[in-house]
């Protein structure tokens, strides 16, 4: 029958029902959530470390095969000729820079004692730079930036301490075994016996496993270690006057 149909209402309520109860506490709020403190990345520094020192490494390399090549070059001599080891390149680099960077004070008496500081502060500032958080106050970027030019300085002058022994030990050999007064320093003279007979005196520009090269009365002499026969002689001369 057609009453007996069920039908069926559906109620919408347009307001949120709230119940409220005497013993009902306020709802907690949630706590504030603990600040992240960022960390130093401990392999990209290390990275970051050894790619600095390869290239300041590089960088010493370059510059002291170039500074040997131009020096010999000056005799008549091209680095072909050498046997140039690493070592003795990388220590043509770091005696030239050392030289350089001691120089600015006496060059330049007011400034020079702060230039020194300026490439080891680039490179620390840069450093820390890269690693610290850009939230960072600036005063903590310049105390870090301040130590780490300090150690780099610290490290680039730390060679000269065996130089200094080496040299000290080497003329208290000599005064004790030849009684020479060393306080001014030594000069060498070297003296060579060719297979022809002939004996040249003079400097010593450079020497390896294969041959010498000894400068003598304006005359660079190419001198074979084997055999002691002179493979070479270059005649130095001065340039004339280009005219205007």
């Amino acid at each position: 029958m057609f009453w007996n149909r069920d039908k069926k209402i559906r109620v919408e309520l347009t307001a949120p029902i709230t119940i409220a109860q005497a013993n009902c506490k306020d709802l907690q709020t949630p706590s504030s959530l603990t600040p992240v403190i960022k960390t130093i990345d401990k392999d990209f520094a290390l990275k970051l470390l050894i790619g600095i020192a390869l290239f300041l490494q590089t960088a010493l390399f370059v510059d002291g095969y170039l500074e040997l090549a131009a020096y010999f070059e000056q005799f008549g001599i091209s680095t072909s000729e050498l046997e140039l080891t690493n070592p003795a390149i990388l220590a043509a680099g770091y005696i030239h820079w050392f030289t350089m960077v001691m120089s600015w004070v006496d060059d330049m008496p007011i400034v020079g004692p702060f230039l020194q500081w300026f490439p080891f502060g680039t490179v620390a500032l840069a450093y820390v730079y890269t690693l610290a958080n850009h939230e960072a106050k600036g005063q903590s970027f310049f105390v870090k930036g301040l130590m780490g030019s300090l150690a780099l300085f610290v490290i680039f002058i730390l060679p000269t301490i065996g130089i200094r022994h080496g040299v000290d030990r080497g003329r208290h050999d000599v005064h004790e075994a030849a009684g020479i007064e060393v306080v001014n320093g030594l000069s060498q003279v070297h003296t060579v016996v060719t297979k022809e007979g002939e004996s040249i005196t003079g400097y010593l520009v450079a020497v390896d496993t294969k041959s010498a090269f000894l400068l003598a009365n304006q005359t660079v002499y190419k001198i074979d270690n084997r055999t002691n026969r002179v493979m070479r002689k270059v005649l130095l001369k001065a340039k004339p006057k280009k005219a205007l």
